[in-house]
């Protein structure tokens, strides 16, 4: 099965990659706009965002409302093969060996999962029953292994994605976790 994921996430890339940055940049202010005036962005508190990385979604005007709204933004940090979320400050970003913006861990605080109120994830590929597909490290999916604790409060997953990344269905492994939403430029897809 990971062979097949494989050649998704090259198809599903490349196909992301033949956006041009203008269509990326309008595709990615329409997200926004719409993840703005969702019911769950308004009512959360606490929200892990990611840093757009190789053409995914830039959802940093989402960030930037959120703290002018008073809400705790986090970032998530690779630490072994788990991400764990620090407080964002944008003073204390420092880059990640993919070169990827993360916060210093040394100048900010980590939340647990099931404290945060919802998490935007990046995705390469989102099929009709909310399954995505990611940049292949494992590193979501390892992190979000303890929402499956019926018992634990569980953060609304958000994916958030360029409309040309939609599949009807992707290879599903027992440690996926579905999300609750995807949003694109198009529309927002609500499952379960």
């Amino acid at each position: 099965m990971s062979f097949h994921k494989e050649k998704l996430r090259v198809l599903f890339n490349r196909r992301r990659g033949s956006l041009s940055l203008r269509e990326r940049t309008s595709a990615s202010r329409q997200i926004c706009r719409k993840i703005i005036t969702l019911h769950f962005f308004n009512l959360s508190q606490n929200l892990a965002f990611y840093k757009a990385y190789n053409g995914e979604v830039n959802i940093n005007i989402v960030l930037t409302k959120a703290q002018k709204m008073g809400k705790n933004c986090y970032l998530p940090v690779l630490h072994k093969q788990c991400l764990i979320f620090y407080s964002y400050t944008r003073n204390t970003l420092v880059k990640n060996h993919f070169d990827i913006e993360e916060p210093d861990v040394s100048q900010e605080k980590s939340i647990y999962l099931n404290n945060l109120d919802l998490i935007f994830l990046p995705l390469v590929a989102f099929d009709e029953k909310g399954h995505r597909l990611g940049r292949g490290g494992g590193h979501y999916d390892q992190s979000l292994k303890s929402l499956k604790n019926q018992y634990l409060k569980k953060p609304v997953l958000i994916g958030v994605s360029y409309e040309c990344q939609r599949i009807n269905k992707i290879p599903v492994e027992r440690w996926d976790i579905p999300l609750d939403l995807v949003i694109t430029e198009k529309t927002i897809y609500q499952f379960s």
